[in-house]
């Protein structure tokens, strides 16, 4: 079962187990004449939509790949703000105006239900996912590879690799030569064939490749096939020729897409700082009774095509925070005041960027933006790290719902291959999930320091 299967098959079981709970309480709460899923069937249908909306937002899905006490946490947050948001919805319907006790028997026998097939999943699943069996092809990087691999899908078994050169200690046994990458497949019993950056395609390897692919294998570059089940594009093994081949990279150089892009932006971080000024003037108010200084902490950071803007940022370190030059912060950085944590934490720190995305300086979505003496120094030591700034930086971004916050050269690698990825797909659809998926990051937080 691979992983696209696997979340369609989640998000049916929570749309069956809503549907049960709401049949059981039609069956409890309603008069006999009324039947919940017939006579409210437009009731139905928005609280299960609700409900799926907030397991999306609360990445609920992970099952099996984290802590399940995260996964109980997640799914009850989640559930109740489902109640939540059909509650308010149902207010608008005189018909539908159920009282509060058969909101809380819906919540709980979601929750029950919803928790009770993770708890079988976690116990048997495992039975269900589909183990790989991985051939290389390629000697280029072949340990890294591995490495790689395990990351991304650790249910794969890399058996090892066919072609010739040297090798090393991590990148596992020679199966063979690279002209016979078929034969090996079929003799170790091989599910998919993985493509290295310089696995070898002339005439015949490339006729034995495309017979394995027709025979049933899966025959996939490492590059594609880690940008899709990863979600990030590895920086070690990309190059110029690939990055000028591939579908993508041209989205943002296209006019449509950024009026397309610029309107949402306006749009709605005009509507957002109107929402969230009663917050802002709080966290203004508090920031100021802690510590003296200015409320908004102003930075010049790197945007489109390199060029320096200030940002702007509510205040969440002491006034003398950089007295020694500027550092990345770390995990209980003692500049950190006690407010400061608190809105780090929540992301408010970041709403005064709403205005810098009114001013043009930023997008609502993109890269978040770094100061010119860390881009000068990341840039000698990362491939690539010029091709973020081809786009505007964002005050959200896919890095940033992926990712926990980075305080070094390798996470800022991390980081980039994220940006990459966001770069090379950019549509609309995939900025509505990076918001649906912020909410989510800002109920349950990672990372912020």
């Amino acid at each position: 079962m691979n992983d696209n299967i696997r979340n369609s098959l989640f998000r049916l079981l929570d749309a069956l187990c809503i549907l049960i709970a709401l049949y059981v309480v039609g069956e409890t709460m309603l008069p006999d004449e009324y039947s919940v899923l017939i006579d409210y069937t437009g009731a139905s249908f928005f609280t299960t939509f609700f409900f799926l909306l907030s397991f999306y937002v609360l990445d609920c899905y992970s099952v099996g790949e984290e802590d399940f006490r995260d996964s109980v946490a997640r799914v009850g947050v989640a559930s109740v703000l489902g109640v939540i948001a059909t509650g308010f919805t149902f207010y608008s319907f005189e018909s539908w105006r159920f009282d509060r006790a058969t909101f809380v028997l819906l919540l709980v026998l979601v929750v029950t239900l919803c928790l009770t097939w993770r708890v079988v999943w976690h116990r048997i699943g495992k039975r269900f996912m589909t183990r790989h069996k991985v051939v290389l092809v390629g000697v280029d990087r072949a340990g890294k590879v591995r490495s790689l691999l395990a990351q991304s899908m650790p249910h794969a078994e890399i058996l090892g690799y066919v072609g010739e050169g040297d090798m090393d200690a991590d990148a596992g046994p020679c199966l063979g030569p690279s002209y016979d990458p078929l034969g090996v497949a079929r003799s170790h019993g091989a599910t998919m064939l993985v493509m290295l950056p310089d696995a070898p395609l002339d005439e015949d390897i490339a006729r034995e490749l495309l017979r394995a692919k027709l025979g049933g294998l899966m025959v996939v570059d490492i590059r594609t096939l880690y940008e899709h089940v990863a979600g990030r594009i590895p920086v070690s093994l990309i190059r110029d020729e690939w990055l000028l081949m591939e579908d993508g990279f041209n989205l943002n150089t296209q006019g449509s897409m950024q009026r397309l892009k610029r309107v949402f932006d306006v749009l709605t971080s005009f509507v957002l700082l109107v929402l969230t000024l009663p917050i802002m003037a709080i966290a203004a108010l508090v920031i100021r009774l802690e510590s003296p200084g200015p409320v908004i902490y102003r930075q010049k950071r790197v945007g489109l095509h390199e060029k320096e803007f200030t940002v702007l940022k509510f205040r969440s370190m002491t006034v003398d925070a950089e007295k020694n030059g500027a550092v990345w912060a770390q995990k209980g950085d003692t500049r950190v005041t006690k407010v400061g944590k608190f809105i780090r934490k929540v992301r408010i720190d970041e709403l005064p960027q709403l205005w810098n995305v009114l001013r043009g300086d930023m997008s609502l979505i993109g890269p978040r933006p770094e100061r010119m003496q860390f881009v000068r120094e990341l840039e000698k030591v990362i491939p690539y790290f010029y091709v973020r700034h081809t786009v505007k930086p964002g005050v959200t971004g896919w890095a940033q719902v992926c990712y926990p916050y980075g305080a070094s050269i390798e996470d800022a690698r991390y980081k980039l291959e994220y940006d990459l990825y966001y770069i090379k797909n950019m549509s609309p659809l995939l900025d509505l999930k990076i918001v649906l998926k912020t909410v989510g990051v800002i109920l349950f937080p990672k990372g912020a320091r």
